[in-house]
């Protein structure tokens, strides 16, 4: 990590991320010790430039905390209303006391054991769209004017169908977790929301066999870890992740010849479901990549080391 006029930039394979940490006298406000993400750059001034503007909003946020309503780095990471004082019996619980905030970090630390970070980020990240526009309420506060009010500041953002689904499916899933995990009877009010679900959404053209078959003739020239790369996703479908993230001993010829992958979860690189687990069959380009990394000297684990 290196400190660049104040603002701590995090170079990690060639991309910039914004990192600092909350201070501790606000720590208490947050669900981390730091707020981290990419600046989706390789500039380093570019990515200079944008951490400089994150750190003083930060700055202006952290001083005017209880007044200042603007958008912010991290914001979603906060946890609002707990600063609340607790209830002085914890056995009785009430939807006047479950706020939504509260229902995030239960909803998150009883199902994200095993769960990748992605999972606890997405659920602090919808909420917190739903406190800042609704404010952080008990559970049984929120009606469907809130919900509406929500779908109208996620349309208004310029969010597309599919990605306003998926919040709102979150947010429903901690919702209704946090209700049914209480006992409490309580009916969400971010069911049944309407919107148009395709707005936004392009259809996506399959590439053309022809661009394929000349993309593959060009692995073939050049011959090189990264195009193997290429060739092993061409020829199977398989997401460039699970193809990146393959050990050597992931991919094995079987008794009749036939090249084969096995796709499973890795402590640096998870699946995206549990049916991604599975075996792939190599063949034509793949096929050609299986041979070409196993016919290298074994000097790494990974069949793609680079």
């Amino acid at each position: 990590m290196e400190n660049i006029s104040g603002k701590y930039l995090f170079l990690k394979e060639g991309i910039f991320y914004f990192n600092r940490r909350v201070p501790k006298d606000l720590r208490s406000r947050y669900s981390s010790a730091k707020i981290s993400y990419s600046l989706r750059t390789r500039s380093r001034a570019v990515a200079s430039a944008r951490a400089n503007r994150a750190s003083v909003k930060l700055d202006e946020y952290w001083y005017h905390l209880r007044s200042q309503d603007a958008e912010l780095p991290g914001k979603p990471l906060l946890r609002h209303g707990l600063s609340r004082p607790a209830s002085t019996n914890s056995k009785v619980v009430t939807p006047e006391v479950l706020t939504l905030s509260e229902g995030v970090l239960r909803y998150v630390r009883l199902k994200g054991h095993g769960r990748p970070k992605t999972f606890e980020r997405a659920a602090h990240r919808s909420c917190g769209y739903v406190i800042d526009i609704c404010g952080d309420k008990p559970l049984s506060d929120y009606t469907k004017a809130d919900a509406n009010a929500f779908r109208d500041a996620l349309l208004k953002r310029g969010l597309t169908g599919s990605s306003i689904t998926r919040i709102f499916g979150t947010v429903r899933a901690v919702f209704n977790f946090a209700v049914a995990k209480e006992g409490l009877s309580i009916s969400s009010p971010f069911a049944y929301v309407y919107y148009d679900r395709n707005a936004g959404v392009a259809v996506r053209s399959p590439i053309p066999v022809d661009a394929i078959r000349a993309v593959q003739q060009q692995c073939y020239q050049m011959d090189d870890e990264m195009r193997w790369l290429v060739a092993l996703v061409a020829d199977t479908g398989m997401r460039l992740a699970e193809a990146a993230g393959l050990l050597r001993k992931d991919i094995s010829q079987r008794e009749d010849g036939r090249w084969v992958a096995s796709i499973t979860p890795h402590p640096w690189r998870s699946l995206k479901t549990d049916s991604s687990r599975r075996v792939v069959p190599l063949v034509g380009s793949a096929e050609w990549a299986a041979q070409r990394i196993h016919s290298q000297e074994k000097g790494s684990k990974f069949a793609f080391p680079r």
